[in-house]
């Protein structure tokens, strides 16, 4: 099984970083240098990933190794609503976008806390949401251990 996940994970990490060199040759930008080593990045640490779920008690014992890097692979996505603040900033207003069921409650809130406060009640919001998942994964990396 170790074998599948890792043929696996090889042939989905070559299709992506493939995709994304095509992209930077392309059209050369930072945003796409910036694609390329996030896919480096997530590639590496869903390999690590993989190789730490395998080991004796990777996933449950005392040196919960799994963990570390499953972390890892989380906090980049911190950096979502720090964007989505940075763009209510630059806009001097928060807009709500196409509102689907699920963030149908979010966008009210930041809406009223728009009306409440002005643009910086969403900014900070999203401010502290964003920081606030980089402190608490940053805490939880601390008691994980890598080996």
């Amino acid at each position: 099984m170790k074998k599948t996940f890792l043929v696996s994970w090889a042939l989905l990490s070559l299709l992506l970083i493939g995709l994304v060199l095509r992209e930077l040759w392309v059209d050369p930008s930072f945003a796409s240098v910036f694609a390329l080593g996030m896919a480096g990045y997530y590639s590496f640490c869903f390999f690590k990933l993989i190789l730490a779920a395998y080991m004796p008690w990777g996933l449950l014992g005392s040196y919960r190794r799994a963990g570390y890097w499953l972390c890892l692979i989380l906090l980049p996505m911190t950096l979502i609503p720090l964007h989505s603040a940075y763009e209510v900033w630059v806009r001097g207003a928060y807009v709500a976008a196409q509102t689907s069921r699920r963030t149908a409650v979010l966008q009210q809130v930041l809406g009223w806390l728009q009306d409440a406060i002005g643009y910086l009640g969403p900014l900070l919001a999203l401010g502290a949401f964003g920081l606030g998942m980089a402190v608490v994964l940053l805490r939880l990396l601390r008691g994980q251990v890598a080996r």
